[in-house]
């Protein structure tokens, strides 16, 4: 685990380690008094065995076992896996089984269509669900509970044609493929249910429902194939009663309302003595005729999911605290625990492949590397290997952990080929991306170090280039086949008062790999004071780059001081200043810029807010701009509360159109 999970990046300054473990309550603190973890010298990656139950006795049996640890472990401990709990309805035995078909071949699609832009995806192919959608001629758009078809293009006929709206929800997401939209509802009530419903939209004035299919869970990640929609799901395998007995479950769907369970023969797992508590789902619907299927894998939590054109990878982190009062056997732990020995040990990710295609899914190999995975940009499959670039911790005796950063390579069956290790040490991996045989990774503890790595030969990586710059980059974009990258991310200024930096305001930067690996800075743009921020920084969703124009949008929420303090156009210079001040917010909307190959200009910028006064003297809340979408000549920019449609070569406004509150 990275100390980046320990702490929010925007609080410099001291720093506390806290451990969440599972859906909530699991706690453990780390202080001097305790033995820091141990980790390896030389960490490996490896593959596991992947086995099946026989029957539903079996499969019973094992849940039971890790209910029965997760109870002791509880029970002594004071600590617990989930938080409330999570009514499930138990079944004893299955009301109807619910199977997946067999595996066949499959080869990518194409994702966008010319003249207007569309979700921006990590593989191309491979779409992932959002908050809005395009056909180039529609705008599908969720605003909490409801979702709003908007005739959109051309802007003279902006306006919203029909809408769904899905009371005592809250929507996630939504897809649209060939006269189909896919949403992804959230239900809470006494447990948390995720509803997937498909509807026709052949007619976009009157969308009917064509399936629903719910799992008791929380949603993990989703996406669009070839016409197919994959979903994950984490479902626990136990809930704990009022009197803290932990009772377990079986894999459960609701298919229309009715229950099934899963086949003995679909649920996966390995004998690696790990603590298990959900049942990871793999649901796979046909955009066309519905037909759900799905298999599951036992694991632990996990929120990163890499999906290629042709395999899905759910990583989960393996923790290992001991804290217990001596439970002997104890699955989790895996021995006997002194209360004298409380301390943490090192962490590793266990990944699994599925392959999928044509909406059929086979859970193929499981490995573990270690260290932990920032996020799904720090996964990816090339040429039939798998890359994955993990953070983990190095003890360092008196002095204390650190955290180092590697990148494996694995092959089909999990097994490691190669390894980079210890790319720097002491730093924490912000962004990684991976393109074609280059592969990409930033750290950052007081500059930026982009580190292009050579994966030529997958057997011996090599580290070509570190560009050290100030500030660092929490996403990257691949442009003109990746001889370009743009970062986004935040300017910072090294402190003199420790080894750590004073985040400032937003900085897109340019960056270009030569063919010998080497690399530059050939430009940075700087986007208002401390405390300006952007959701690219934490959702690549929220990015859009045309590439017929060159043009990207970012949603800026724009932070300046006043001419009195310290600014980046004026005063005495953050140089001068320890801590630099945070600015207050003064406007919010998205930034059009250009991009070429020397650099950037700004076009201009687009707000939703009135023009007179400032973004937060403004009575109306809910225009933040969160997406925009280019088509053909014009700019649609979406928030909570409206969609927007502007002029490109002019900005100015020839449309609006009230989105629903609920």
């Amino acid at each position: 685990m990275t100390m980046k999970s320990f702490v929010s990046k925007h609080k410099e300054g001291a720093v506390l380690v806290i451990l969440m473990i599972g859906l909530g309550a699991a706690l453990a603190f780390y202080s001097g008094e305790t033995a820091p973890f141990k980790a390896s010298n030389a960490p490996s990656a490896g593959p596991e065995t992947l086995k099946t139950f026989q029957g539903y006795s079996e499969l019973r049996a094992f849940v039971d076992q890790n209910a029965q640890s997760a109870q002791e472990y509880s029970a002594r401990s004071g600590l617990s896996f989930f938080g409330p709990p999570v009514e499930l309805g138990a079944i004893a035995t299955p009301a109807m089984e619910f199977g997946a078909s067999s595996i066949v071949s499959s080869s990518p699609a194409s994702q966008l269509s010319e003249g207007f832009t569309g979700t921006n995806v990590q593989v191309q192919g491979v779409d992932e669900p959002d908050i809005v959608k395009t056909d180039g001629t529609h705008l599908f758009v969720s605003t909490s509970s409801t979702v709003s078809i908007i005739e959109a293009y051309p802007p003279s006929s902006t306006s919203i044609t029909s809408s769904i709206s899905l009371q005592g929800g809250r929507i996630l997401g939504i897809e649209v493929s060939e006269n189909r939209l896919m949403v992804i509802n959230q239900r809470i009530s006494n447990s948390t249910y995720m509803d997937f419903l498909l509807y026709n939209i052949s007619d976009v004035s009157s969308p009917s429902l064509l399936g629903n299919t719910s799992i008791a869970g929380n949603y993990v990640a989703a996406r669009l194939s070839e016409g197919y929609f994959y979903a994950i799901v984490q479902q626990p395998l136990y809930e704990f009663d009022s009197s803290g007995k932990a009772v377990s479950s079986l894999p459960t769907i609701l298919e229309d309302g009715r229950a099934s369970v899963l086949l003995p023969s679909s649920v996966y797992y390995t004998s690696n003595g790990d603590q298990v508590i959900y049942y990871t789902i793999v649901l796979s619907v046909s955009m066309k005729n519905w037909e759900p299927s799905a298999v599951c894998v036992l694991s632990g939590p996990s929120s990163n999911v890499y999906v290629s054109s042709q395999n899905i990878y759910v990583v989960y982190s393996n923790y290992r605290i001991f804290y217990a009062d001596g439970i002997p056997g104890d699955v989790f732990t895996g021995g006997l625990i002194s209360p004298a020995s409380v301390r943490f040990e090192s962490e590793n990710s266990t990944i699994f492949r599925a392959s999928y295609s044509s909406g059929s899914v086979r859970v193929e190999a499981v490995g573990s590397v270690p260290g932990t995975v920032l996020n799904q940009f720090s996964m990816d499959e090339y040429n039939g290997y798998f890359r994955v670039a993990t953070s983990r911790f190095v003890n360092l005796g008196s002095s204390g952990a650190q955290s180092d950063d590697d990148v494996y390579v694995l092959g089909e069956n999990m097994s490691q080929i190669s390894a980079l290790q210890n790319i720097a040490p002491g730093e924490n991996i912000y962004a990684v991306r991976f393109v074609g045989e280059m592969g990409y990774v930033v750290t950052f503890e007081q500059i930026d170090p982009l580190f292009a790595i050579s994966f030529k030969d997958v057997s011996h990586p090599v580290i070509l280039s570190a560009l050290k710059t100030t500030g660092f980059s929490d996403y990257l974009q691949p442009l003109w086949g990746g001889g370009y990258l743009i970062g986004v991310g935040k300017d910072a200024m090294p402190s003199s008062e420790g080894d750590f930096a004073w985040y400032l305001g937003l900085k897109v930067s340019l960056y270009r790999i030569f063919g010998n690996g080497s690399s530059s800075e050939v430009a940075r743009l700087l986007i208002g004071d401390r405390g300006t921020d952007s959701p690219v920084l934490s959702d690549h969703l929220a990015f859009t780059f045309d590439p017929q124009n060159n043009l990207t949008v970012i949603p800026v929420l724009l932070a300046k001081v006043s001419d009195s303090e310290t600014s980046n156009s004026g005063g005495t210079g953050y140089e001068s200043v320890s801590p630099p001040p945070y600015g207050n917010y003064v406007w919010q909307g998205v930034y059009v810029i250009r991009v070429s190959q020397s650099g950037f200009s700004v076009l201009g910028n687009v707000s939703q807010y009135p023009s007179s006064g400032n973004y937060g003297d403004s009575p109306v809340e809910n225009l933040d701009i969160s997406r925009s979408v280019i088509i053909g000549d014009y700019l649609y920019t979406i928030s909570a509360g409206e969609v927007m449609v502007s002029v490109l070569s002019n900005f100015s406004t020839v449309a609006r159109v009230t989105l629903p509150l609920t």
